[in-house]
């Protein structure tokens, strides 16, 4: 048997009993640890009403009802209300003040960043004013407005609530937001939905105009997103489709970076996504609890999953369900569970949804990564043919096609033996060739760069070599490689002879031109040597002037430029001993100290 029950326990259980059977005819009563259960009956079309009566006057004296529908009966739960000693209002005012702090500082950091501010001046007056006015007021007004509409409507449906608790934290945004807390059980349904869905279209109503307000300030202030955005620290924001809509009435028209007071708007349209998400006690939460009763914790459990799904692609997600998880993912049912929402308030639940949707973002904020990614453009072919001891020059655009300030090394990573590869910048002189090259450049800048090849002298002609050009950035791993592809060739030169047959008198001399045409595309150095096999008593001097010049003898050396030509002469001296009758001067010519060719003269001695 049941232990009985002591007077003052049925005195209160009659008292209670009273209180119920004013709105609700009782027919049974039972009697637990810490609650009673009224087994009523209802009238559906005053059931509301009625409980809502009921719920006033036992919370005046103490007691929570709970009404809820099992087994075919209507049951009130009696239970009484617990002591609970609330915070001060003082309390709510030290945060707001600490809150404010922390968010002015963040402010002062908006603002110098977007601003430009020396960091010696982040915290001067005038940037704590500035950042102030541009980004802590717009953000707490957001905040504030989203807290005082719950509290408001809270108020409207007598449910006592506290005022906002905000909630400082460290920049970029100063705050972590803010909340109230409710007193009082929340009574039903259309309260439940009424108020959970008050704060956040609250805020959205003050984020809109600031959003379009800071687009506007995004195109007056015209600030452009610096060069070197990888290496600045910049963070990329992802527009949710509500802001990007917002954009195509105040379209940003440069690639600027965005003003403090937008960026207070997107902030103020992520916390409103956050807070809808229909998980926990959420205000997406209470909205869902709302609409679909305790069918809602399989949409909160959905939720979570999709989370940590999201979670592995941006880790805040992952880290937001697990505090979810951590405070309870399940949302406790209204006192009264049974009333049902009309078809307006259906209807304003759905568009808290559809605010949801377009207030999301998967992925919100992103630090730009440096990219240190660079191009090497070959200017001409790299595929050329190359005389045996000949340097070809090439042209290299480097192309810093990464966002950030680069500092490029070119080299050459393999070359034939005998083989060499130097570098210049292509606006300096020949003296400035070097066997490597450095390059600072920032994001999008080129530099044109030669590269001189110069082939062995004793490369086999018709033999295919390759020479590798390096390029590697100091800042990364990055790497790039050019190939050229070079087959050696023997130098191809034509001579020819002018006034050749001359007849000379014995102790006499005379003056032959000879014309050399390089047909090669560089320039080249030839040498002439006249000392060998000349006839008896015959003297030859070669000379381009004149042949009374210091310094010339029976070798020459002409530098003979690319595609074109030069001549030198050849002074002929024919001793009195000589021998009359046709005569032959052979000259050989030497290119890179190797015999290419031989010219002959030919002539009379009379």
């Amino acid at each position: 048997m049941a232990p009985p029950i002591p007077p003052e326990a049925s005195k209160e259980i009659e008292h209670v009993k009273a209180l119920v059977a004013r709105q609700f005819p009782v027919y049974d009563v039972r009697v637990s640890y810490d609650v009673v259960e009224f087994f009523v009956r209802v009238d559906e079309a005053t059931l509301e009403e009625n409980f809502e009566r009921l719920r006033e006057e036992m919370g005046q004296q103490g007691y929570i009802p709970m009404i809820a529908y099992d087994k075919g009966e209507h049951i009130v739960t009696v239970a009484k209300k617990p002591t609970v000693r609330y915070r001060s209002i003082f309390v709510n005012g030290a945060m707001l003040v600490v809150t404010f702090l922390t968010m002015l500082v963040a402010g002062a950091l908006d603002w110098g960043g977007y601003a430009g501010v020396d960091g010696t001046s982040v915290f001067s007056a005038e940037n704590l004013v500035m950042g102030m006015l541009t980004f802590t007021l717009p953000l707490m007004a957001i905040l504030g407005v989203h807290e005082l509409g719950h509290f408001f409507m809270a108020r409207r449906r007598k449910v006592a609530a506290s005022l906002p608790f905000f909630i400082p934290s460290i920049p970029p945004l100063g705050t972590f937001g803010a909340f109230i807390s409710l007193r009082d059980p929340i009574p039903n349904k259309k309260s439940l939905l009424e108020i959970g869905v008050a704060g956040p279209l609250a805020g959205l109503l003050m984020a809109l105009p600031l959003g379009v307000l800071g687009l506007m300030l995004t195109n007056d202030g015209a600030k452009p997103v610096p060069l070197n955005v990888g290496s600045e620290g910049v963070m990329s924001v992802s527009f949710p489709l509500i802001y990007l809509w917002i954009e195509r009435l105040v379209p940003i028209q440069g690639d600027y970076l965005l003003h403090p007071t937008a960026f207070a708007a997107w902030v103020g349209f992520l916390v409103t996504a956050l807070n809808l998400l229909p998980v926990g006690q959420l205000d997406g939460g209470h909205i869902a609890r709302a609409l679909l009763g305790s069918k809602a914790k399989w949409l909160t459990w959905a939720t979570i999953a999709a989370m940590v799904g999201i979670g592995f692609f941006y880790f805040g997600w992952l880290l937001f369900a697990l505090l979810i998880l951590f405070l309870g993912a399940r949302h406790p049912p209204p006192l009264n569970d049974i009333s049902r929402l009309d078809a307006k308030r259906k209807g304003v639940g759905i568009f808290a949804f559809v605010v949801l949707v377009l207030a999301f973002v998967p992925i919100p904020m992103t630090p730009i990564s440096a990219d240190y990614s660079f191009d090497l453009v070959p200017q001409e072919s790299t595929n050329a043919t190359i005389a045996q001891g000949e340097a070809l020059v090439f042209s290299i655009l480097v192309d810093n096609v990464g966002n950030a300030w680069n500092k490029i090394d070119l080299v050459t990573e393999s070359s034939p033996f005998g083989w060499t590869a130097s570098f210049k910048n292509h606006s300096l002189n020949d003296s400035y060739y070097a066997s490597s090259h450095s390059l600072q450049l920032n994001a999008s800048e080129t530099s044109l760069v030669d590269l001189a090849i110069t082939s062995h002298s004793e490369a086999l002609s018709g033999q295919n070599y390759t020479v590798i050009i390096k390029g590697s950035s100091r800042n990364s791993t990055e790497v790039r490689h050019l190939y050229y592809n070079l087959t050696a060739t023997s130098p191809t030169f034509s001579f020819w002879v002018e006034d050749e047959g001359l007849v000379i008198p014995r102790d006499t001399e005379a003056n032959v031109t000879v014309n050399v045409n390089n047909t090669n595309p560089s320039e080249a150095n030839l040498t002439f040597d006249a000392s060998v096999e000349l006839p008896p008593f015959v003297d030859v001097v070669l000379f381009t002037t004149s042949p009374s010049d210091p310094g010339v003898t029976r070798y020459i050396t002409i530098l003979v430029p690319g595609e074109s030509s030069r001549s030198f002469n050849v002074n002929i001296s024919v001793r009195g001993l000589a021998a009359t009758g046709p005569a032959v001067i052979p000259i050989y010519v030497y290119y890179n100290e190797s015999l290419t060719s031989m010219i002959t003269v030919s002539f009379d001695i009379v």
